[in-house]
């Protein structure tokens, strides 16, 4: 196919025709390079995995990466975290202390602030430009008086 013709099929419809044909597609095949010979890394002598006594010697400048280690008991694990994250560095609060707060219990609106939002259906209606026509009126409000002509 020339490359017009694949230009003016565009790619959807050329994807299904070549997905509905039987015949196979030709694809390109890739010449393979020489591989350089790699050698295997070291191996490195199985160590033992840590345990509760290993956690009792740990310094804030220990090396904390062989507790988390793939194996390590859970047990193990817990204790080794536990020691590490009571140093008094990793109890520095940051910038998002802010969000350390249970949103979840909302306050209960007070009579003040109640009073402050009764105004807010006659302002967001002239925000949006909806007429007062539309909607009946609000308590306290009277009925709409109409003019006469």
């Amino acid at each position: 196919m020339s490359a017009d013709v694949i230009a003016e099929e565009g790619f959807l419809r050329r994807w299904a025709r070549m997905k509905s044909s039987p015949e196979p597609v030709e694809q390109a095949v890739a010449v393979e390079a020489p591989v350089p010979a790699v050698q295997p890394p070291p191996v490195e002598e199985a160590r033992p995995l840590p345990t509760l006594d290993d956690v009792a010697r740990l310094t804030p400048e220990s090396d904390y990466s062989a507790f988390v280690a793939k194996g390590v008991d859970k047990a193990v694990q817990r204790m080794a975290l536990k020691k590490l994250f009571a140093d008094p560095n990793f109890a520095v609060m940051d910038g998002l202390d802010i969000y350390i707060s249970d949103y979840n219990k909302a306050a209960p609106l007070t009579d003040a602030m109640l009073a402050a939002l009764k105004h807010a259906p006659g302002v967001l209606d002239r925000l949006l430009g909806e007429d007062e026509d539309d909607h009946p009126p609000a308590e306290g409000e009277g009925a709409p008086t109409q003019e006469t002509t």
